[in-house]
């Protein structure tokens, strides 16, 4: 399927917010300027999982779905703006912006998943979507519970009420951010761009439904903790566990072979998605010990590890996300993809030694920056250079800035009549 000129719009957008998670992230890593405030990490945090990540999906969104000859690029615009306003929001610190914004973005949010739903109800029943779209909607329906509990607490702040005390809204707003909606979108991606779609049998069906209810009991298990009982709360998190333990199973078993033949050598986006399939086992893994961790604590969070928290999240963010999102950006701007916009004569590309730098650095960055976070653990407040991970990061984030500035440089030079024929 070719991709459409607003999907190209939506991973500009999303490159450009990206660069301040980037500069954040090594800023963060580094100690340089001593150590960020608690405004400035979450605008590192949010300016990846929503600038960068979720403007990405709406590209990949926008792509799979999109109908013939609709415009777009007014709500790209729009959802680009307002999810830079509330990235910022965080940074100013203020209250009132947070929540006024938030609900701005949950409503960009809510609009990207009805854009989605509607045209699969458009299209036929939602009982014959095949594999890699039941995926991405089910991955946005997640988006959107997790939003609202995030927006709600941005909300209860913003009004000057507490946070209750009896349910955890932060965690289950993470949880579910994380272990469903980005393991369903990006399977169902790189499920897509590796073995085709149109595909719907039953282990691929176990697969979507095991990671949908998983990441869901995994929410409700934080966000209820205190309301259940002590039997519930130790059970209901190590049975989500396991069920998306054997879901992203099953998803390796499908895609695994696909993923070892993709081309590792060649400067195509292919390698870029078939890389993110180990990540994803990678951070789930990863997630099934840290909430081992979690029951074990019986509420004592000083006794779960920083560095495995943190580990986790960039093995969704950059392993999975980052490299995911790469790789459809080089399939839509480069004639070496697997998909292109429009059969136009091949391009010389700019920069082309760029594309195994940025290919490289990023995944020995991340796998390195990964491996420091889990054998020695967080460099939070130590000085500046004097932890191992402000020498492994800066290979991933160098990397990433590289491939921000490539994937920039590419997307904005193709010719105006590429978009058009593309539109056509």
């Amino acid at each position: 399927m070719r991709a459409r000129v607003e999907v190209g719009q939506a991973f500009q957008y999303a490159l450009i917010i990206f660069t301040l998670t980037v500069l954040l992230g090594l800023a963060n890593a580094s100690q340089l300027f001593g150590a960020l405030d608690r405004a400035t990490l979450l605008t590192h945090l949010h300016s990846g999982t929503l600038g960068w990540i979720t403007m990405g999906v709406i590209g990949i969104a926008i792509w799979m779905f999109a109908r013939r000859n609709e415009d777009l690029s007014a709500a790209i615009m729009l959802s680009g703006l307002g999810t830079a306003a509330y990235v910022m929001a965080f940074w100013s610190g203020v209250f009132i912006l947070r929540g006024v914004f938030g609900l701005a973005e949950l409503a960009i949010i809510v609009y990207w998943w009805w854009f989605v739903y509607t045209r699969v109800k458009a299209d036929g029943d939602i009982a014959r979507l095949d594999i890699p779209k039941l995926s991405v909607l089910l991955g946005l329906t997640t988006l959107v519970i997790g939003s609202t509990l995030g927006v709600i607490v941005q909300v209860l702040l913003a009004t000057g009420n507490a946070l209750p005390t009896n349910v955890d809204l932060v965690g289950a707003h993470a949880t579910a951010q994380t272990g469903g909606y980005l393991v369903l979108v990006a399977a169902g991606f790189a499920e897509w761009q590796l073995i085709g779609g149109g595909k719907r049998d039953r282990l691929g069906l176990a697969q979507v439904y095991l990671l949908f209810v998983g990441g869901l009991v995994l929410s409700v298990s934080l966000l209820l903790g205190a309301m259940l009982g002590t039997a519930l709360q130790q059970a209901l998190p190590g049975i989500a566990t396991l069920l998306k333990l054997v879901g992203i199973g099953i998803a390796a078993f499908r895609l695994g072979r696909a993923a070892i033949a993709a081309p590792w050598l060649a400067p195509t986006g292919v390698r870029h998605i078939a890389i993110s399939v180990p990540f994803v086992v990678l951070a789930v893994v990863l997630e099934a010990i840290l909430v081992q961790q979690f029951i074990s604590s019986q509420g004592d969070f000083s006794l779960i590890s920083i560095g495995l928290l943190h580990a986790l999240d960039h093995a969704y963010f950059v392993g999975l996300m980052t490299n995911a999102l790469f790789g459809a950006i080089l399939i839509v701007s480069s004639e070496r993809g697997t998909t292109t916009i429009s059969k136009v004569p091949e391009r010389q590309r700019v920069w082309p030694w760029a594309d195994d730098v940025i290919f490289w650095g990023l995944n020995v960055g991340a796998a390195a920056f990964i491996a420091v976070l889990l054998i020695v653990g967080s460099g939070e407040g130590k000085p500046a250079f004097t932890h191992p991970v402000a020498f492994v990061a800066p290979i991933m984030g160098l990397a990433a800035l590289l491939g921000i500035a490539t994937h920039l440089v590419r997307m904005l030079g193709m010719p105006a009549a590429l978009s058009r024929r593309a539109r056509a």
